[in-house]
């Protein structure tokens, strides 16, 4: 009896623990790489943009790539897995049941002869045959379980694979780059090596060096040879560079709303200096000053395409707005005569003109230098001094010489002083002011030979005539000779001169040179155009009688325009040289 405890304790303990696992090897691929034997077949290298070309960053960036073609070893490959098992309660029922009944047989029955021992050990020992294959006969639970581990065996074939990465890796092989526009090469580096995996191509440098203008400055194409290999690509040249607006006056406005006015000026930039374009309108390029946004007039401006980092020499001059009588010729004026009652002036200045002619730039302050010494140095009353600025046309010129001509008589002293830009007709031997609303082709021009005989209408004991018209910008000017330039002058200033032998005109310059302003690339800057500045000089240190102002203003005026733009600008004096604008 104790044996069947024994073997019931050992089945309930076989009950309570009726699971376990097993591992095994089994096959995972038969025809699997392995990529530790290989032999390469063949490596072949090619190129790859890898950026995007912007006016940020106008560089084209191209990749080295290699693409290599191995022989792999195919083999069996095994893994190792680990197995869930659960007791089937059928085949353990049965398992109990039969070695039960076994040991019953064994250990309880009476076999009643001396073979008995021998059976019942039979029996004991069929039964725990029953009882064990009742619990060994285990179900799987689940799906295997890798546990990693994994080995090649026997080699099944071969197989070919490509493999594509980017390298950094040193070769043999160099590249031909070119770069096109307009069919013609630009740029060529033949025989150009690839470091560290990258081959640059400086697109923005080459196309800035072009200087390339206008709105639309078409289309550029790269071309790369390498390893037998053609790339090419096409970019538009405003996709690659950014507009900037290079001044081309010799001096102009920079302003913080596109309003042409003197309260919106921040700065006057130097003929040459570029900014970078934001926007463009009608009238008015909008363009990055530092990090502001301001406004340049289109007509003191083109249009030159190129990179943010390309180098270029004073790229913005930039000229301080100075009050006036800061300006050495604006201080100190002499007193020269008493005040004067007859003594009546007209100014007429023209500075703010249209887009095709562009403002000229401190005839206003011209001007005011004007109306200073006429009323501080020569005595002229601020009620006898009429001035008329950006004339748009011959109305209020017209009215405003009626009010002169109504309160002049025949002692009155009458200086005129005229600023803006004129026209000549060759064919017709005419000279025209031109009005700020006007250009050069317009109709709308003031005939100087009428306006002359207008002036010369206006009583007076004598008129002085002070011209500071700049005629270069003329479109039918042509080539003249001196004498030529002469003989339009004295017919066009004739209707005055021919009024009253007293009368005289003095101006600023020929025909064929324009008149300049005061101003060095060095950075001296007065302010001023040379003319006045130096007839102002010439008051200012004294000088009254139009014979010695004219020679002060010959040796002056022509020396700083050679000195500062190595070009002529020669004063003419016409009429009565003998006057005194002192009264003396």
């Amino acid at each position: 009896m104790r044996t069947i405890q024994y073997i019931l304790l050992a089945t309930f303990l076989l009950s309570f623990l009726g699971s376990c696992t097993s591992a095994r090897w089994t096959v995972k691929e038969k025809k699997s790489i392995d990529r530790s034997e290989y032999e390469i077949v063949e490596e072949n290298f090619f190129l790859q943009q890898s950026n995007d070309v912007s006016p940020e960053n106008p560089v084209l960036s191209l990749a080295l790539f290699s693409e290599t073609e191995y022989e792999y070893t195919q083999r069996v490959l095994m893994q190792r897995t680990i197995q869930d098992y659960k007791l089937r309660a059928g085949t353990v029922a049965l398992g109990i049941g039969g070695a039960a009944m076994a040991f019953y047989l064994a250990n309880v029955a009476d076999f009643g002869s001396h073979s008995s021992t021998t059976k019942r050990w039979t029996l004991n020992g069929m039964g725990a045959l029953i009882l064990a294959s009742g619990f060994l006969n285990m179900k799987p639970v689940g799906e295997p379980r890798p546990t990693g581990e994994e080995r090649y065996k026997r080699a099944t074939g071969t197989t070919i694979k490509k493999d594509t990465v980017k390298t950094d890796a040193k070769i043999d092989t160099s590249a031909s780059v070119y770069m096109l526009y307009n069919d013609l090469i630009i740029f060529e580096e033949t025989n150009q090596d690839i470091n560290n995996g990258v081959l640059n191509v400086p697109i923005g440098n080459a196309l800035s060096d072009l200087k390339l203008s206008g709105q639309n400055p078409g289309n550029t194409t790269v071309e790369v040879l390498f390893a037998d290999s053609l790339y090419r690509y096409n970019y538009a040249v405003d996709s690659v560079l950014q507009p900037y607006a290079v001044i081309n006056k010799q001096l102009t406005a920079l302003r913080n709303s596109p309003q042409q006015n003197s309260d919106n000026v921040l700065a006057d930039l130097v003929e040459g200096s570029q900014l970078k374009i934001s926007s463009i309108t009608e009238d008015w390029y909008q363009v990055m000053y530092g990090i502001s946004e301001t406004y340049i007039k289109k007509s003191d401006a083109s249009i030159i395409w190129r990179s943010e980092d390309y180098e270029v020499e004073d790229q913005v001059v930039v000229v301080p707005r100075v009050p006036f009588g800061e300006i050495d010729v604006e201080s100190n004026i002499p007193i020269l005569r008493n005040d004067n009652p007859n003594a009546k002036a007209l100014l007429l200045i023209n500075q703010n003109y249209a887009d095709t002619l562009g403002e000229r730039n401190y005839s206003l302050r011209d001007g005011r230098l004007m109306r200073s010494y006429l009323q501080n140095a020569l005595g002229y009353s601020e009620d006898n001094i009429y001035q008329l600025a950006d004339i748009s046309s011959t109305d209020s010129l017209n009215t405003l010489i009626s009010s002169l001509q109504s309160t002049a008589n025949d002692s009155t002293e009458l200086f005129i002083y005229i600023s803006g830009y004129g026209t000549v007709d060759k064919e017709q031997q005419k000279l025209h002011f031109l009005p700020v609303s006007s250009d050069m082709e317009s109709d709308s021009t003031i005939a100087l030979s009428d306006l002359f005989g207008q002036i010369g209408n206006i009583p007076s004991e004598h008129t002085v005539v002070l011209s500071d018209i700049d005629f270069v910008r003329s479109s039918k000017n042509g080539s003249m000779s001196e004498n030529e330039m002469r003989n339009i002058i004295e017919n066009n200033v004739s209707p005055l001169l021919i009024q009253n032998t007293n009368n005289s005109v003095l101006l600023g310059t020929q025909l064929n040179n324009p008149s300049r302003l005061y101003m060095s690339e060095e950075g001296e800057d007065k302010k001023h155009h040379i003319f006045p500045y130096f007839f102002a000089k010439a008051l200012q240190e004294r000088k009254t009688t139009l014979s010695d102002i004219y020679q002060y203003l010959e040796r002056n005026v022509s020396y700083t325009s050679r000195k500062l733009f190595d070009r002529p600008q020669d004063p003419l004096l016409l009429g009565n040289t003998q006057l005194n604008l002192a009264g003396q």
